[in-house]
């Protein structure tokens, strides 16, 4: 598999990331301190509290995309290592952040972090944790939210970029959610865009990938629009799938 990974961009987010939280802890502790040496002046702390938490919650979802040891970048470039270079992975490159090119179709990953019971039913996403996950989690991880509206939203986002720089073809967009948690227990088979953990995610691809109808020219245009000649990286297996 083709690895084509905008390094760049991931540092500059990662380095936001990091500048946000401490940023956030900062002003968090200074609303604290307001509220407790001068009461009368409580819309001040507040205002700080609030700012704070927003710009704490900001840190986090940037640390855990672009700063953590486990980006979602890596848990999918590990989850499809053994695909051969008829296979390109892109991250970063384009308005989507994970795409996925086969021989036969465009994929745009959404890739979830979260551990502990994931599940779709009657129409909406449930995530429970447990222990001291369920009290302190929003200070280390974000919330799960709606996996299957983000995954529309990127996979939208491509469609339209798309449509302006390659008018004349019609291209499909396979949006697909991966959870890459070891501890992510996922029920979602009832999900309208398909969603799989990631230790499963070339199982599902072997065969649900090579049913498109994306043809050879298409994805050669794609590839090309899609590659950033300094961000390509040597393949992490050429082994064939």
């Amino acid at each position: 598999m083709r690895l084509i990974r905008n390094d760049k961009f991931i540092k500059q987010r990662a380095g936001l990331g990091r500048y946000t939280s401490f940023g956030g802890m900062g002003i968090l502790i200074v609303g604290l301190l307001i509220s407790f040496s001068s009461p009368e002046l409580f819309y001040i702390s507040f205002l700080c509290l609030l700012v704070g938490f927003l710009c704490s919650q900001t840190g986090i979802y940037l640390t855990n995309r672009y700063a953590r040891l486990d980006r979602p970048d890596q848990i999918l470039a590990k989850a499809l290592k053994g695909f051969d270079d008829r296979y390109a992975l892109y991250e970063y490159t384009s308005p989507a952040g994970s795409v996925f090119l086969t021989p036969n179709t465009c994929i745009v990953f959404m890739v979830k972090s979260q551990s502990g019971s994931i599940e779709y039913r009657d129409g909406k996403w449930r995530h429970q944790t447990g222990g001291l996950r369920r009290i302190f989690g929003w200070m280390t991880q974000e919330g799960l939210g709606n996996p299957g509206r983000d995954a529309q939203v990127e996979a939208s986002a491509l469609q339209r970029f798309l449509a302006k720089k390659l008018p004349d073809v019609e291209i499909q967009i396979q949006p697909v959610i991966v959870f890459g948690s070891p501890q992510a227990d996922v029920n979602a088979a009832d999900s309208p865009i398909p969603a799989v953990h990631a230790k499963k995610l070339k199982e599902w691809l072997r065969s649900h990938a090579k049913s498109g109808s994306l043809d050879a020219g298409t994805r050669d245009r794609l590839a090309l629009l899609f590659e950033i000649p300094s961000a390509i990286h040597k393949p992490t297996d050429s082994s064939a799938t």
